[in-house]
């Protein structure tokens, strides 16, 4: 299976779907290996995107706190690894220090942790958590801050996926290009870093794309196809688009 962060990894910087790794997740996914989205985004939005890019696998959304898996027909469900108390006590601080400090669009629908628009740097953030002693992190993903159980990361999604679906972690090539994939790179059998990702991801990969956002993971798709043997000979004489 191949596990696919969504900003910045199928997308532009603009967050716009890359037409091109729409076209690798569509080739992927008829050539018999399933694709499952990996976010940091909340489980409506992540869900609405696996039906309309076409993923068959599982959806992990808030940073690997809340799944959902398919379950009859169009049905899914729901699953969340963790609550939210310390989370508002630390907003409820944040906000008093930090007037112009906001919350993501979406954080009234999630259920496992808070999104933090970068108008706050992050260190402030882990500063006032240290303070104010709370089981709380804090992490970058390039688009926003994303404070959570240390516990709950996109490792522990995928484990937990996996654990429904029957296989192992091992199984599985994560593809992403931020902090928060990290934990994702701790557990799976193959890693991919995009382009534009922080070194300290680039450092713990297996291949970095040579291409940036969007088209990068297209190139990581496609490379992943090649690796392991889902192409077969002569395919670049072919037509790209399945």
């Amino acid at each position: 299976m191949i596990s696919l962060d969504i900003d910045g990894t199928i997308t532009y910087s603009d967050r716009t779907l890359s037409i091109e790794a729409l076209k690798a997740i569509r080739l992927a996914e008829n050539l018999g290996l399933p694709v499952m989205l990996v976010t940091g985004n909340s489980v409506p939005f992540a869900e609405a995107a696996a039906v309309f890019i076409g993923t068959s696998g599982p959806v992990i959304a808030e940073d690997g706190g809340a799944l959902s898996i398919k379950s009859e027909g169009t049905m899914r469900k729901r699953v969340f690894l963790t609550d939210m108390d310390e989370e508002w006590i630390l907003w409820s601080e944040l906000k008093k220090r930090f007037p112009e400090a906001e919350l993501s669009y979406s954080t009234m629908e999630r259920k496992a942790g808070l999104v933090i628009t970068r108008k706050v740097p992050v260190e402030a953030v882990r500063g006032l958590i240290d303070e104010l002693g709370l089981n709380l992190t804090a992490v970058d993903s390039g688009f926003a801050i994303h404070v959570k159980k240390p516990w709950i990361n996109k490792g522990t999604g995928i484990e937990k996926a996996c654990e429904f679906l029957g296989i192992s972690p091992k199984e599985v090539a994560h593809v992403g290009d931020g902090e928060n994939d990290l934990s994702a790179f701790r557990v799976v059998g193959y890693r991919v870093a995009v382009a534009q990702a922080p070194e300290s991801l680039k450092e713990n990969a297996d291949y970095v794309t040579e291409k940036s956002y969007g088209d990068g993971g297209a190139e990581a798709i496609m490379y992943i196809l090649k690796k392991f043997d889902y192409l077969g000979e002569g395919y670049e004489d072919q037509e790209s688009d399945p």
